[in-house]
């Protein structure tokens, strides 16, 4: 007990270094840290969400778009990985960019940050609410969606509010959730064969006559969906206890875990499927994954395990807004956001940051509404992601190249700028990826609405940052941190 006490002592000495007391209670350990990582990236949640998308677009060969996606983010990871040893703040991605490049440089990337975990709240719960009324018995149609999406939201809303203590219960259910979902499931299925292990070197003929290099960069995009998130066991650093050894190596976990995990249960879902051409008939299928476990383990069973993916929905829902309410609250703190005063202020009694999280919460209400658009939200919420990382990619080779070292505690040596390089790289051909048009005989707003709901953010952050004092917040915090280098 002694021991934990010295090192949380030690951890409050450090966060003062960045000029900051220790507000938010420090109680999270390796595993809880883990749980909030690996709950948002969530395999249930994507794989469930998505498994239509990738078999039906790329047919079953779109398995092998699990490992390039996963080695790509492992790069990434291990880059975020030697900031969060060398910052381990709140709101994670903000407070990593500033230091990098500056207060403008990192307003930017935690905004684009900041909104892109707001829609996914409201992404997930919407993708989680037709499994609540298939349980519930209810016929699923837009209105029940968009009612169970905001009661979602509320539950998670008051679970955050409790404090990362009692959240992290959710999480602990969630994390088994999402194993008893991806590997539970999968080691029943493997009892269940139907196709051949080699199934996943099948396209059953969707690309035609033509290349299946396009197709495949279409269904590439199931695991673009699914692999990030695992940086939100850096938005919540300072309730760590340890952080700059335990929040690196939760990262990189919560990615390997759930590449593992969403590998098998796509390998398993696959070799049980009874009827391949009939699982990739949209028309007659529209949901393979029922199909394929009413077939096999009956259809009384497949309505037990509706509550498993519920679980792991909420779960998610309820981590993502975890780490979108510490990014708020990192701004609100520094000053650079309108009603910062009232956003920084920390309940005495849950150790939350709880004006921050009503708003999280509100926001998430409010795009509730409009989650019949729910293509474009995803699309927004995951190019969003992206593109504010590899704004932390670029911004981490600019800062090396001037000098900034790494911490002694998480350090890449040798192979930090080629995988800074190679994760650059691969983050913006991803980018590219999921904001390509897609559908040629669409009209161009459809092509391009990832685009223009991503420079609708841009711009309305422009608005908000030259209109208020942030800007001239963000200059003093710069002046502040060129005196404290210069000391």
């Amino acid at each position: 007990m002694a021991d934990l006490q010295n090192q949380i002592d030690a951890d409050q000495k450090h966060l003062e270094q960045f000029g900051y007391k220790q507000e938010l209670q420090r109680t999270l350990k390796f595993f809880a840290n883990f749980g909030v990582a690996f709950t948002y990236l969530s395999p249930v949640v994507g794989f469930y969400s998505l498994f239509a998308f990738g078999l039906q677009t790329g047919g079953p060969a779109f398995f092998w778009g699990i490992p390039i996606v996963v080695i790509g983010q492992l790069m990434v990871v291990l880059i975020f990985s030697e900031l969060a040893a060398k910052y381990p703040l709140a709101g994670a991605l903000y407070q990593w960019a500033r230091r990098l490049m500056g207060g403008g440089y990192g307003w930017f990337v935690g905004w684009i940050y900041g909104w892109a975990l707001l829609v996914t709240i409201t992404a997930v719960d919407y993708g989680g609410a037709p499994y609540i009324a298939s349980a519930l018995g209810l016929g699923g149609n837009q209105g029940q969606l968009i009612v169970i999406t905001l009661v979602m939201v509320v539950v998670q809303t008051l679970v955050n509010m409790v404090g990362v203590t009692r959240l992290s219960i959710l999480i602990n259910v969630g994390v088994a959730m999402e194993i008893l979902g991806t590997l539970g499931i999968g080691v029943v299925l493997l009892f269940f064969p139907h196709q051949p292990a080699s199934i996943v070197n099948t396209t059953m003929g969707v690309q035609g006559h033509a290349s299946y290099f396009p197709v495949f960069l279409l269904a590439l995009l199931f695991s673009g969906f699914i692999f990030y998130g695992f940086e939100s066991a850096a938005d919540v650093a300072e309730e760590v206890i340890d952080p700059r050894r335990r929040v690196p190596k939760a990262m990189i976990w919560a990615l390997m875990v759930g590449g593992i995990t969403t590998m098998f249960a796509v390998f398993a879902f696959l070799h049980a499927t009874p009827n391949m051409a009939l699982a990739m008939n949209a028309a007659k299928t529209p949901n393979p994954i029922t199909y394929i476990l009413t077939a096999t383990i009956g259809a009384t069973s497949a309505k037990i395990f509706l509550w498993v993916v519920i679980i792991a929905f909420l779960s998610c829902g309820a981590a993502v807004e975890a780490a979108a309410t510490r990014v708020f609250y990192s701004y609100a703190r520094d000053r650079v956001i309108p009603f910062s005063k009232f956003l920084s202020h920390v309940s005495p009694k849950y150790h939350t940051p709880t004006n921050a999280l009503w708003l999280s919460g509100l926001v998430a209400l409010l795009l509730s509404f409009s989650a019949k658009f729910e293509s474009i939200l995803t699309s927004f919420a995951v190019v969003g992601i992206y593109l504010a990382f590899q704004m932390i990619m670029l911004g981490a080779l600019i800062a090396r190249s001037r000098g900034v070292k790494a911490d002694a505690l998480f350090n890449l040596r040798g192979w930090v700028w080629p995988i800074n390089v190679v994760a650059l790289i691969y983050g913006v051909g991803m980018i590219i990826n999921l904001a390509r048009p897609t559908n040629p005989t669409a009209p161009w707003y459809i092509n391009y609405e990832v685009i223009l709901a991503t420079a609708a953010i841009i711009v309305l952050g422009l608005v908000v940052y030259f209109a208020t004092s942030a800007s001239k917040q963000v200059q003093r915090l710069n002046q502040a941190q060129s005196e404290a280098k210069a000391q």
